[in-house]
């Protein structure tokens, strides 16, 4: 009988990349996955590290599978992922339940250590995947969605950000390898591609490619079956953020028009403080030129609140830019003091009660203009990818709504069941917004 496995991954989407990329290598070794941990001969667990909050998850999912395997539930467990890169030796000291420990950078290695923990020769199905050249990874969640990871670390020096620690330095993909992977999964039915990095305006820097995303994605768009190409983690930078860029994020139709621009913060205090190497002024301009070249953008950001040394004044200049800009989507998080950081350094740490609030407060900010924000899209006609069709309702998304960290928008499945003819290809279909619930919409189908 062949091995079984169980997978659960952790963490961001490019972590999730990592993960489909390891649950093929296994299937294709003829180890056969069970959704089902309880029963499972291997528990893979690939981790976060990113932040503490995220490593005591990692953590508390590694023990219940220590629980497991005390229980004769589980054979063996294999820890993975970023949380591994810089705790190796201090988790095989802690856990010695743990079977096999993997960094990201040996994940690759996942077949051959389960073959020496387990004393079983699998290394023939092994063989099998090695030998074919053609790429071949699964995607998770989404039958028409997938993450295209394309590149690895980052070169940045932001204070508050741990990556180049744990991931290295910047190192882009080949054009060529990022082509096969996204044509296998276009063969594979997926039709929205959702473009991942540390930071995704950097790409072919490190590699001397000049203005190289959009080398890049002048090949992407030219592969049959991807109807959707999203852009996800632009860094903030004018220099990057070319003219041609911007011309095709305007006339490539499979370019969305949506720019998720994480800038962390607008007070040039604490983007100095966090080492972001644009000023305040610098992000406005940027922000501008979306908005006056890619009128229909819809524009995301991330921030952080609670940095070390941010004052009212400071929060005070975030909270007013929130509101001037009226971000699309927006996302917060309270600052975590990670010793591997820069910033763990500083003094003048901002209490966890101020940081609550202040986190609080932008994001009944937001809420409070989401209203408004939504209304353009009121009466409105768009095409929308169907994620998830339930016995009442349909989840659906537009350009302007990133799986997981966006809203959604919704119709009646009975809506759905009698809009066979407005079907515009595969698991698309057009939609007339026509209500605002929070963050979300309804809608319904449209023939146009």
């Amino acid at each position: 009988m062949s091995l079984t496995f169980n997978l659960i991954s952790l963490g961001c989407p490019k972590n999730q990349v990592d993960s489909e990329t390891m649950f093929t290598r296994l299937e294709k070794s003829d180890i056969r996955f069970t959704s089902d941990s309880y029963g499972c001969d291997i528990c893979v667990v690939n981790t976060c590290g990113f932040i503490e909050a995220a490593r005591k998850e990692s953590i508390d999912v590694i023990m219940e599978a220590v629980e497991k395997k005390q229980s004769g539930s589980i054979k063996y467990i294999a820890v993975t992922g970023c949380m591994v890169n810089n705790n190796i030796e201090t988790l095989k000291k802690e856990l010695p339940e743990v079977d096999i420990f993997l960094t990201t950078f040996d994940e690759e290695k996942i077949v051959e250590e389960i073959e020496a923990a387990t004393g079983k020769k699998i290394s023939a199905g092994h063989a099998v995947h090695k030998k074919n050249k053609k790429f071949e990874r699964e995607h998770f969640n989404l039958k028409s969605t997938a993450y295209l990871k394309i590149s690895e670390g980052c070169s940045r020096s932001c204070s508050f950000c741990t990556i180049p620690s744990i991931r290295g330095a910047y190192r882009s993909k080949s054009i060529e390898e990022i082509k096969n992977e996204a044509e296998y999964l276009a063969s594979a039915g997926v039709e929205e591609l959702i473009i991942v990095s540390q930071d995704t305006s950097y790409y072919g820097t490190d590699a001397g490619v000049k203005n190289g995303l959009y080398v890049l994605l002048k090949e992407l768009i030219k592969i049959k079956g991807v109807k959707w190409i999203r852009l996800m983690y632009l860094y903030p930078s004018a220099a990057l953020f070319t003219d041609d860029l911007t011309s095709m994020f305007n006339n490539e139709e499979k370019i969305l028009k949506y720019i998720d621009m994480p800038v962390q913060h607008i007070s040039d205090t604490i983007l100095k403080l966090m080492k972001r190497g644009e000023s305040k002024k610098d992000v406005l301009k940027i922000i501008e030129k979306i908005k006056k070249e890619i009128p229909e953008a819809a524009l995301r950001t991330s921030l952080i609140t609670g940095f070390p040394g941010e004052t009212d004044k400071d929060f005070e200049e975030l909270s007013a830019f929130v509101k001037d800009v009226k971000f699309d989507n927006l996302g917060v998080f309270k600052y975590s003091d990670e010793m591997s950081a820069g910033s763990y350094k500083y003094n003048q740490k901002v209490s966890a009660k101020i940081k609550s609030e202040r986190y609080k407060i932008l994001m009944e900010t937001q809420k409070s203009l989401i209203g408004s924000i939504m209304s353009k899209h009121l009466g409105r006609t768009y095409e929308a990818v169907i994620d998830e069709i339930n016995n009442k309702t349909v989840k659906l998304r537009t350009y302007f709504q990133s799986p997981d960290i966006d809203g959604y928008t919704y119709m009646y499945s009975e809506d759905l069941k009698n809009s066979r003819g407005y079907i515009a290809k595969k698991n698309f279909i057009y939609v007339n917004i026509n209500k605002i619930k929070g963050y979300d919409l309804l809608c319904k189908p449209s023939a146009i």
